[in-house]
């Protein structure tokens, strides 16, 4: 087998002493791809001998260190081999990339060793060559040090105009493939639609929700979404499931539920909060990271179809196929419902792809988060006792040694760790009034302000450490939620529960350091980290989370509110926004004028 060895300092010195160059491969452990080029290529005994005499293989887990990963994702980007997994680049001793090799299975085994030769007789004989093009790559890759500037106010006006006109109304979406969820841009549009109701931003939400259902990206039988499409229309998907992906439909598809009162909504909810309790919820009680792509376990040949009822015809497309097999399609989710029982038997036939039980702190945070918020939507205790369980677990396994980390092994968390974890402990602090959680989340905050915070120009670092003298710091929502934008939103939400200022003036440099950087479309996060800067409400309450106003308040979901617990002086809640306070409120239905719910 490849003597793999970690992506560290030991192993570039390795190189260096030995004068060979470093392969470099990145995989993504739920990616079919990844797979097949293990199989095919890499577990071959010719491809081992190759790389095993004449390189030094290093490997990384793209899910573990996607710090790493994203800085050799744009290097092999400026290569003009594209980016994507698996990914194999070759390196300098000093980690610096010159050389590509793009895998297929289609090329197969004899291109690939042709290319590993190459580069090896390009290292051996033009060494001169390969430093100036390795500095020229590592030239486009640092990022351009851009200073802080005064917060821009104007993004928070109409910033859906910005986002409606990308959106591809015929499909759903954004207007570009390979076709990835939009979950900020909806996250912002449904509150600005609540704010302000524009039609044509409840067109633009709707479209892409019940789009992306009525596609192939969404699992009609046993739920939960795949990643993303290769094609414009949701027809065709990437099958890996990804418990992150799954956990922000889960929080998109409740608050369409809770602000537009259509069912259908709750419904795909509730398939894929089902989806996750049954597939990546572990024994131990914390959330597994993902479940790998597998072309053939959710794609149909026609025969199967037709044993089961000649009404699937109906659920198919010529346009929807992977390797002539049909992929099943939601345009008809009665028929579907009607044949779930027999689809469901036919499918178990295979054999179910394998799950990756890595504990990971960020996919343990935010599936928490989404299962609490179901829980204030649905009401149902089951939801939250998962969610808080998971927090413990997380916590107990991951935070040791006055240091959070990304996995078990040891791993330094990264921005989104600290983001996820520390939303999720706030959201259970609000719900159930229990200290600890904030007192978690205030030590989680500290932790990321000693590890990751830049003090020269203000916001978080994605990582401890540098990546040849690299440190990312990203506000753009590729295809999740910027962690920076939620932090400040951490952060504004710190300062409302503990009234420490401290964490408002972070906040504000937050703000600041990507003000110049920053636009709608590119960072509709961003967007709402500013619209709670300026309008988050406090409910302060004067009454336990079982009192009559407490439930009322706990059961809604209102944009840009946080709840803060005070001394129980009485039965009523305080709302504030910034130094002004409101009069008590006292039943739910004061509660509900307040907060514009009827």
């Amino acid at each position: 087998m490849i003597k793999w060895l970690s992506y560290n300092q030991k192993s570039f010195q390795k190189a260096e002493t030995e004068n060979k160059p470093v392969l470099l491969h990145i995989y993504a452990p739920w990616s079919e791809n990844c797979k097949s080029m293990r199989e095919n290529l890499l577990n071959d005994s010719q491809v081992i001998q190759i790389i095993n005499k004449n390189f030094i293989p290093v490997i990384v887990n793209r899910d573990e260190r996607p710090d790493i990963d994203s800085i050799y994702q744009k290097a092999s980007y400026i290569i003009g081999q594209g980016s994507g997994w698996p990914l194999t680049l070759l390196l300098t001793a000093d980690a610096k990339p010159f050389a590509g090799i793009t895998y297929t299975l289609k090329e197969g085994k004899n291109y690939f060793i042709t290319m590993l030769n190459n580069s090896l007789e390009l290292f051996k004989t033009n060494k001169e060559q390969i430093s100036r093009r390795a500095q020229v790559i590592m030239d486009a890759i640092i990022p351009i040090e851009i200073p802080p500037s005064d917060i821009r106010q104007e993004l928070v006006h109409n910033p859906e105009e910005d986002i409606v006109r990308e959106i591809d109304f015929e499909n759903g979406g954004l207007k570009k493939t390979p076709k990835f969820p939009p979950f900020s841009h909806i996250d912002l549009l449904l509150w600005k639609y609540w704010i302000k109701p524009k039609p044509w931003v409840f067109d633009a939400i709707e479209k892409t929700l019940k789009g992306m259902v009525s596609g192939g990206i969404y699992d009609n039988i046993e739920g939960g979404f795949h990643r993303y499409c290769i094609d414009s229309a949701w027809k065709i998907p990437s099958f890996e499931k990804i418990a992150i992906d799954n956990a922000w439909h889960i929080i998109n598809f409740l608050d369409a539920y809770w602000l537009l009162k259509d069912s259908f909504y709750e419904e795909i909810a509730v398939e894929t909060i089902n989806y996750l309790q049954k597939n990546l919820l572990t024994e131990q009680g914390f959330f597994a990271a993902s479940q790998i792509s597998d072309s053939i376990f959710y794609t149909w040949e026609e025969k199967d179809l037709l044993e089961i009822s000649d009404m699937t015809i109906t659920l198919v497309d010529g346009n929807a196929m992977k390797e002539n097999r049909f992929i099943l399609l939601g345009r008809d989710r009665e028929i579907i419902k009607n044949l779930r029982n027999k689809l469901l038997q036919k499918r178990k036939e295979k054999q179910k792809p394998s799950v990756d039980q890595t504990l990971y702190a960020s996919v343990n945070g935010i599936c928490c988060e989404a299962f609490i918020k179901a829980w204030r939507v649905m009401r149902n205790r089951e939801l939250l006792n998962i969610a808080l369980n998971a927090l413990e677990k997380t916590l107990n396994s991951l935070l040791y040694e006055r240091n959070l980390h990304r996995t078990a092994n040891g791993t330094p968390a990264l921005i989104d760790d600290y983001a996820y974890l520390i939303s999720a402990l706030i959201s259970a602090y609000e719900v159930t009034s229990e200290g600890k959680y904030v007192k978690s989340a205030l030590q989680l905050m500290d932790l990321a302000l000693e590890n990751l915070w830049d003090s020269k120009n203000g916001g978080f670092f994605d990582s401890p450490e540098a990546i040849f003298s690299v440190r990312q710091k990203n506000v753009y929502d590729s295809p999740y939620p910027s962690s920076n934008s939620i932090m400040i939103i951490n952060l504004l939400k710190l300062n409302a529960i503990l009234e420490d200022k401290r964490f408002f003036d972070l906040a504000t440099a937050a703000l600041k350091a990507f003000s110049n950087t920053v636009s709608a479309y590119l960072s509709p996060y961003y967007v709402k980290a500013l619209l709670s800067y300026f309008d988050l409400l406090t409910l302060n309450f004067h009454t336990s989370v079982e009192s009559e106003v407490g439930k009322a308040a706990i059961f809604q979901i209102t944009p840009f509110t946080v709840i803060a617990h005070r001394s129980l002086s009485g039965e009523h809640i305080i709302p504030s926004l910034g130094e002004k306070q409101f009069e008590p409120i006292r039943t739910h239905e004061e509660l509900a004028k307040f907060l514009r719910l009827k």
